[in-house]
């Protein structure tokens, strides 16, 4: 294997690392985010002096009604989902980009 592949396959590694990890990232935010609303809003009741139960309870309700209010919109949660599948997607092309460097640089030596 020539040095040519060699660096163009291990830049497609890193290429394909790199999107691995913003995929990930954006979903795991997608995840995350309800759970510090939760989290805050629990917090911030606790500070006025509720129960913890009682905050905790308020701050359910409080996120019930956010995603409720988040699931008459259906444009947004459409968005969110298209943001996501481009990023995969324009992923995948760089990635097939890589592909075809590799195949010309194992034809240009031959």
């Amino acid at each position: 294997m020539k040095l040519d592949q060699t660096v163009v396959k291990i830049f497609k590694f890193i290429t394909f690392v790199f999107f691995t990890f913003a995929a990930l990232m954006y979903a795991g935010i997608l995840l995350l985010l309800p759970l510090d609303l939760l989290f805050q809003i629990t917090r911030l009741f606790s500070a006025f002096g509720l129960p913890t139960l009682m905050a905790a309870t308020i701050g359910i309700c409080a996120l019930g009604y956010v995603g409720l209010a988040i699931s008459k919109m259906p444009e947004l949660c459409e968005l969110i989902v298209d943001i996501g599948r481009q990023l995969v997607a324009f992923g995948h092309s760089q990635i097939k980009r890589c592909d075809a460097l590799i195949e010309q640089t194992s034809g240009k030596g031959a």
